[in-house]
């Protein structure tokens, strides 16, 4: 309901049509919606959920895991490295060619306790 509030479609009751350019406002705001979660997902490597695994990465090993076409400055890597740790960098380098530089990765969420968010 959110979604249709912020469309500008006025309020409707139960069993009112909708018009066209309501149906079209509302594919607007799902649209934007999808293209905002691509783009947050695209945006982060979180290996543990992407490969279904609870074992234990170094951020070398977690960092070459990510596929190439992925890769990008400010890319976010997570990655379980410990019982209940998990650590999330983010690639600060300028090129692609400093991708395994370990100098070159910041802590931007750092260890987050219990592994959730």
């Amino acid at each position: 309901m959110d979604i249709i509030q912020k469309t500008g479609i006025p309020t409707k009751n139960k069993g009112d049509g909708l018009s066209s350019a309501d149906i079209n406002r509302i594919n607007s705001a799902v649209n934007q919606n999808v293209e905002a979660n691509n783009l947050y997902l695209r945006s982060i490597f979180d290996v543990n959920l992407e490969l279904g695994t609870d074992r234990y990465y170094t951020l070398s090993e977690a960092i070459s895991l990510v596929p190439q076409n992925r890769r990008r400055p400010g890319f976010r890597v997570r990655y379980l490295n410990s019982p209940g740790f998990y650590n999330e960098l983010i690639f600060i380098g300028d090129t692609l060619d400093e991708w395994n530089n370990q100098d070159k990765w910041s802590r931007g969420g750092g260890i987050i306790d219990g592994g959730e968010y």
